[in-house]
């Protein structure tokens, strides 16, 4: 036997083997903690330092007093003030529930939420771009928004006890106007701690900003999408005998509440918010056009925006059936949609088919003075051309006219909109939504409204809360 076999088969062997394996292990877990604190310190240290429950961020942000967020005008919509030994600082919402969804809170216990989240360097006065002088008090940056206070007070007196929310935005910037969402709650931080228990149990979900993020079908509001199809299409939908329902493989599809509207065109059904009419355009528009337009409308796509936000879903594909176009054609099936978004459809055919990105900052503003940022006017895309948001505005000002829509008229203002009654399983009620912009001529503003669980028709029911904002802002 060779040395050399002997000296493997030996304990010696065997023991200084097991020692180098223990060793190159050892040194793989070190290179692997190397490599973890190199990625942690490169790109997941700001993570941490960001949290809002890092005790460092606010031992740092309390010397520091937090700064004011104002509407469009300079209200004042929340501000900071030392409390009397000058260790710590109370939050002050004067408006109380009216921001909660927009502003948020800013608890040393619950952490941080939407605006005072998002915008918290800049609040804190902890931006790259805060500076302070010697002589300077250390305040944090001012956060002007696009909103109007009078639109959003006007838009909680509206909305009252109803779930749902209200939106309206500035069609040709997409500045936002207002957003206010019920239910809601109380930001301070003494009431908040105080109800915090009752409000995460709360089955309405309160804390949840329904006109970001509450996902809703969109119902009859969908047919503005699809008769843009049929324009742009040049589809000849012609004169037909609406006889109040229609039979697509074996299901029947009613017009609400089973009337027949006898003999109409694509004009007068938008009009009337026929769904058999719909539904017999959708054969002539053909699955591929359908979903092509949902898509050219941001459907399944994620928009930018200053809040948190839930991304519009159109839940379709070239796959469907005719049972299932007929569905969304009348914006029923897997379509779930926000508030926003449907408002941003509707400041696109208002802007002449051309989508803006919507903001809600219109700039942070440093106690030095300096601008650290600055929301702008961007364009996403254009959904559809000019002559079909033309000739779509005159379908919408008919609904307004003489249709589903006429509590939305303005004396003296040309108003156009869509209704929509969203079915939403047997025991529920129905969502009801409308969506509008005025004045037609030259639109200045655009409007959403869902009443979640309505259970009424969105001419009824939302269309007269459009006409108010649309008002209120007007004057």
């Amino acid at each position: 036997m060779r040395k050399s076999d002997l000296d493997k088969s030996s304990p010696q062997y065997k023991e200084g083997t097991r020692f180098i394996i223990v060793l190159c292990f050892i040194g793989f877990l070190f290179l692997m903690l190397i490599a973890h604190l190199t990625v942690l310190e490169l790109w997941g240290k700001q993570k941490f330092m960001d949290n809002t429950f890092n005790q460092r961020q606010w031992e740092q942000e309390k010397r520091i007093l937090r700064g004011e967020i104002t509407d469009r005008n300079g209200e004042i919509l929340a501000y900071s003030k030392f409390t009397e030994d000058g260790d710590n600082q109370v939050r002050i919402y004067p408006y109380d529930n009216l921001y909660s969804h927009v502003i948020g809170y800013s608890s040393r216990v619950y952490g941080k939420s939407q605006l005072e989240l998002n915008f918290n360097k800049n609040l804190a006065g902890v931006s790259e771009f805060s500076g302070f002088t010697l002589d300077e008090e250390k305040k944090g940056e001012t956060l002007s928004l696009t909103i109007s206070h009078a639109l959003q007070k006007r838009a909680k007196d509206l909305l009252g006890k109803n779930i749902g929310a209200v939106v309206a935005l500035e069609p040709n910037t997409g500045e936002v106007l207002c957003m206010y969402s019920y239910p809601n709650f109380n930001p301070s931080d003494e009431i908040l701690s105080e109800q915090w228990e009752s409000l995460t149990a709360n089955k309405d979900a309160p804390f949840l900003q329904r006109a970001t993020s509450g996902l809703y079908t969109p119902g009859s509001v969908m047919k503005t999408i699809w008769t843009s199809a049929a324009i742009e299409n040049n589809i000849d939908f012609g004169v037909f005998d609406d006889e109040g329902e229609i039979e697509i493989d074996g299901k029947t599809f009613k017009n609400a509440k089973g009337k027949a509207y006898g003999e109409i065109d694509l004009k007068k059904g938008f009009a009337v918010s026929s769904n058999v009419a719909f539904i017999r355009l959708s054969d002539m528009l053909g699955t591929k056009v359908m979903t092509d337009y949902a898509e050219k409308f941001m459907f399944d796509t994620k928009v930018a925006f200053e809040l948190s936000t839930e991304t519009p879903k159109f839940g379709h594909d070239e796959k469907m059936s005719r049972t299932e176009r007929a569905s969304v054609s009348i914006g029923q099936g897997r379509i779930l949609t926000t508030p926003l978004h449907m408002a941003m459809v509707c400041g696109a055919i208002a802007n002449d088919g051309v989508m803006m990105q919507p903001y809600l900052v219109e700039k942070s503003v440093g106690s030095n003075g300096l601008v650290t940022f600055s929301g702008k006017s961007t364009i996403l895309k254009r959904v559809i051309k000019t002559s079909t948001a033309s000739e779509l505005k005159d379908y919408m000002i008919e609904v307004v006219k003489s249709g589903t829509g006429t509590n939305a008229k303005i004396n003296g203002v040309t108003v156009a909109g869509k209704s929509g009654t969203a079915e939403t399983g047997e025991n529920t009620k129905d969502h009801s939504w409308f969506i509008a912009f005025a004045p037609a001529e030259n639109p200045t503003i655009a409007v959403a409204v869902v009443l979640e669980h309505g259970g009424s028709g969105g001419g009824s029911a939302a269309a007269p809360i459009a006409r108010e904002i649309i008002k209120t802002w007007l004057d």
